[in-house]
């Protein structure tokens, strides 16, 4: 390598170290920034619960379809190249979403809105694992420690503006987007670091004939499944508790925080345990805070549990990307990644909120913790046999 090109190596390596905190806190702080009063403002002007619960599913579903089309793409093109239009169209489309009062135009933007949001964390993701892979003495928790921080603080921000009208959160969403277009393109190297010849359509047959890797993804898939009542409907299991709007609100705040800390003692201790050892930790703090849930009716106990949100976020995810990190190509970096949301946050967890919706209508709040919790103990022995598999096949 010539003198040159170590300088722009270097260089580039830089503002990579100083972007990517920047990345991940204006995309977390702008999906915060209209998504956590969201509901609200649908019901403020005038919205039924059946039309507000469409566009939400609308929200989550379409990302198990839209985000590994993205992360191909990312790969092929360059993660800040696709990062940068879908900034773009979000930054639109989301300011908009403030202006629209007509339901049939609402589902036209937010499904726009969906296509081109939803894969934003993975890109970013596919972004930072490269980069990590390329430089050993950072690592993937100290960049994705900057989610929590944006999106608690823009949470709390927009909520103290929100008190003037809810339509001023979506012009908050829309110049963090902006103002992430503008950052990444100032900064955009020259060229993509990836193997663009070697990404095709075709690349995901590299995941799904590795029958070790299909294997994992069915079983973060159904895991999402079970730990859908500790996302985004843990707010109802609050409501029907007792637990009024601004207790709730700190309940959103509590869970983030400590997800900071998490992502820098949780990337020590992957590297000590392994992927394997982490991801069963996490999901057996996952079945324990779905089992006592189940149990508690009073508000200030539950949200003692709500603060081990960090290990079912934090660790889960250390833990995933860490694993699938170490069985995909340097090409596949964002493809890999973008798996991940799919399969786990896309298609699990939205198929959770709609057995979740199911079950709360039908047997209460309570019960259904305590059914998913059963569901989560099935997926963790699960895991405990297909690691122990995996294993043994690795020994020969």
């Amino acid at each position: 390598m010539s003198l040159i090109s170590a300088i722009e190596e270097r260089s580039l390596n830089m503002r990579e170290e100083y972007k990517l905190p920047l990345f991940y806190f204006l995309v977390l702080g702008a999906f915060a920034g209209w998504q956590s009063y969201y509901n609200l403002h649908l019901d403020g002007i005038g919205y039924s619960s059946m039309q507000i619960g469409i566009l939400n599913a609308i929200f989550i579903a379409t990302s198990a379809l839209v985000v590994p089309f993205w992360g191909m793409l990312a790969d092929k093109y360059g993660g800040n190249r696709i990062l940068l239009l879908l900034s773009m169209v979000c930054a639109l489309m989301v300011f908009l979403i403030g202006e629209t009062f007509k339901f049939h135009w609402m589902l036209m933007l937010i499904a726009v809105v969906s296509v081109f949001h939803q894969p934003s964390g993975a890109v970013v993701d596919g972004l930072t694992v490269g980069f990590v892979r390329r430089n050993p003495r950072y690592s993937y928790g100290q960049f994705r420690l900057w989610t929590s921080v944006g999106y608690a603080s823009i949470s709390l921000l927009v909520g103290y503006l929100a008190r003037q009208g809810t339509d001023i959160i979506f012009k908050v969403s829309a110049g963090l987007f902006l103002l992430l277009a503008l950052i990444n393109l100032l900064t955009l190297p020259a060229k993509p670091l990836t193997g663009r010849g070697l990404v095709t359509f075709k690349s995901f047959e590299i995941f799904f004939r590795n029958r070790q890797m299909f294997l994992f993804l069915l079983i973060i898939f159904f895991l999402g499944i079970a730990v859908a009542p500790l996302m985004q409907f843990i707010n109802l299991y609050y409501f029907d508790i007792g637990a009024d709007a601004s207790f709730i609100g700190w309940v959103f705040f509590l869970q983030a925080i400590p997800e900071i800390p998490a992502y820098i003692v949780g990337t020590r201790i992957v590297k000590r345990i392994g992927a394997e050892k982490m991801i069963l930790f996490s999901m057996g703090i996952s079945l324990l805070r779905l089992l006592m849930y189940g149990f508690i009716t009073v508000p200030e106990i539950a949200i003692f549990f709500s603060i081990f949100h960090c290990i079912t976020v934090a660790f889960f995810l250390l833990g995933v990307v860490e694993y699938v990190q170490e069985r995909t190509p340097d090409h596949l970096q964002s493809t890999g990644q973008a798996l991940i949301w799919a399969f786990h946050y896309g298609a699990g967890i939205s198929v959770g909120n709609i057995i979740l919706g199911y079950l709360r209508d039908a047997t209460g709040m309570l019960r259904a913790m305590h059914i998913h919790a059963l569901l989560a103990l099935v997926i963790l022995i699960l895991t405990v046999l297909f690691f122990r598999s995996s294993k043994k096949m690795e020994n020969y």
